[in-house]
């Protein structure tokens, strides 16, 4: 099991578990994040990650994308 801040661009995977304040949380499910889900890495940065699941694409924070895990 890896992080999505672990994932290389191009790479996906299905969301295991993820964990995170009340705040973060309600982000990452209101963009359809969530346990089961398939998320795909588009992009990344020094400091955050452009991801995507169907047809959303989100930008989010490393330390974020590092309590995702793949």
């Amino acid at each position: 099991m890896q992080s999505l801040w672990e994932m290389k661009v191009g790479e996906s995977g299905t969301v295991k578990w993820m964990m995170g304040n009340s705040a973060v949380m309600e982000f990452l499910r209101r963009h359809e994040i969530k346990e089961g889900n398939l998320i795909r890495v588009f992009q990344k940065g020094k400091s955050g990650v452009i991801a995507g699941t169907g047809n959303r694409r989100f930008a989010i924070a490393g330390e974020v994308a590092e309590r995702i895990k793949i």
